[in-house]
């Protein structure tokens, strides 16, 4: 009896011995430990923290300087031979079109007068922080070249969605703004470089009302296109020029037209292969064709920002850039008069200055649908 009563104490060992085993492998196989409790601080005897009567003391260290962090590698020389950069427009083909733009008003302040304080405020508040992405992909599919080189296209809307959140409460748009957008299509006309020489919208709402106070537009000047055959060298630059909308169509009378002139000067920077890659500098400024159309009221548009722009040697064209940016809008207008307000009162005018963070995005690919029928021989 008593071999039997140790053989079953020596099984209950070696049971609980698996249990535990078992109860620590478990977190291990996990992939997570679980940290144990937070404690009180447990404070140490005064001897601890201060030296005993009579104990020599020394003087204390000095903490160790930081280390300096790693220098960061210089860059490569640039041993790249001259490129050159022919643009192209393709035929018989289809294009495609991805494009993402984030904007944020980081800021807006008002100048008025104090009866307008509050209400001016208000909208302030509502204003600051407010994001909008907008994403959109459109097909473009090309015909024949014409005698003149020219290029026909069709472009429609393929996938469109916008989100926006204000003050950490993301909405997203109605279906009705969503079908509006994706109901839009144009005819036009490319060069033989493969700039838009022609371009009439065939579909869409009636009411564009809405649509003309979203961003994507932008997205049409965020891939260059080069006006001729072009040859680089590293740290050689372009300079582009191009009319683009603001985020949001002004409401404020006299400048319903105002547009932004946006200036890039792209530097090679890189050759990845057939790949030319472009560092993107960018500004804006208001366009001189655009100017304010009532006296009293002005509008100063600054800002820019930094990118990066990749140009396809194959293809012909621009395959992808982007830029992150800051706009500023200083806005001076008439004031309407207030309720209660005697006739014939000019309130004066407001100030308002805005801080925009845009973030834009493109990319684009070609593949040509069919070949050109071969001439036919001669006799």
């Amino acid at each position: 009896m008593r071999l039997l009563r140790l053989e079953a104490r020596r099984r209950a060992r070696r049971r609980t011995h698996a249990a535990l085993v078992a109860l620590v492998a478990l977190p291990l196989l996990a992939g997570s430990i679980e940290q144990p409790a937070a404690q009180d601080p447990v404070l140490p005897p005064p001897g601890m923290v201060n030296p005993a009567p009579g104990a020599k003391t020394e003087p204390p260290k000095k903490p160790a300087a930081p280390k300096k962090p790693p220098a960061a590698p210089a860059p490569a020389p640039a041993n790249v031979a001259p490129v050159t950069l022919t643009p192209r427009a393709w035929s018989r083909s289809s294009y495609s079109f991805e494009g993402r733009v984030e904007s944020t008003v980081q800021d807006v302040t008002f100048e008025t007068p104090p009866a307008y304080t509050e209400s001016f405020s208000f909208w302030g508040n509502r204003m600051k922080g407010t994001e909008r992405t907008e994403l959109i992909q459109t097909i473009t599919s090309t015909h024949e070249a014409q005698e003149n080189g020219n290029v026909p296209f069709h472009r429609q809307v393929a996938r469109y969605m916008v989100d926006l959140a204000e003050h950490g409460q993301t909405k997203t748009m109605g279906p009705v703004l969503t079908r509006d957008v994706q109901s839009l299509a144009w005819d036009g006309q490319l060069d033989a470089r493969g700039l838009v020489v022609e371009k009439k919208r065939v579909a869409g709402p009636e009411d564009m009302s809405e649509v003309d106070r979203l961003s994507f537009p932008l997205l049409d000047q965020v891939l260059p296109v080069l006006d001729a055959s072009k040859t680089l060298k590293p740290g050689e630059t372009l300079t582009f020029t191009s009319t683009m909308p603001l985020p949001s169509r002004m409401t404020i009378n006299g400048l319903e037209d105002v547009a932004a002139q946006l200036t890039r000067v792209l530097t090679f920077k890189e050759l990845r292969g057939r790949q030319v890659v472009f560092s993107d500098k960018a500004t804006y400024v208001i366009d001189p064709a655009t100017p304010p159309k009532l006296p009293r009221t002005s509008c100063v548009i600054g800002g820019g920002g930094d990118g990066e722009a990749i140009f396809d040697l194959d293809a012909g064209f621009f395959l992808n850039a982007g830029l992150e940016t800051k706009m500023t809008i200083d806005i001076e207008a008439p004031l309407r008069p207030l309720p209660g307000q005697p006739e014939g009162v000019d309130p004066g005018t407001g100030k308002s200055h805005l801080v925009l963070a845009l973030k834009l995005f493109g990319k684009q690919t070609a593949a040509q649908m069919y070949a050109p029928e071969p001439a036919a021989a001669s006799n």
